[in-house]
């Protein structure tokens, strides 16, 4: 079985990825490396590229294995940047969230 980390190559999802590995789990790591970094992931875990909130891109990470449980850090946190566009921090912290819960519960995933 497998754990998706959205957000892993960022500074708190690749230290959960890290300890994840450290235990033995299977991690497969989504990341459209915007504010993450390649280099901040385990290598022991796998990397997909990718934006959640398109719907292909969402599909073949669910197709890519068992995944058992979602842990969630894809989101923007930069202040100033909401302020200036409320709209895209909506679109991306709520919208694209609510579309990776749908795809989890499509999925037969039971930890999100």
């Amino acid at each position: 079985m497998t754990i998706l980390v959205t957000g892993g190559a960022g500074y708190i999802g690749s230290h959960m990825v890290w300890k994840l590995v450290d235990q033995g789990e299977r991690v497969l790591v989504a990341d459209r490396l915007s504010t993450g970094f390649e280099w901040a992931v385990a290598p022991e875990a796998a990397l997909a590229r990718g934006e959640l909130g398109d719907d292909v891109v969402r599909e073949q990470l669910f197709a890519k294995g068992d995944i058992e449980a979602v842990i969630h850090f894809a989101g923007s946190i930069i202040v100033p940047e909401s302020v200036a566009d409320p709209l895209g921090y909506y679109g991306n912290n709520t919208c694209v969230s609510r579309a990776l819960i749908e795809s989890a519960v499509q999925h037969g995933v039971k930890h999100f």
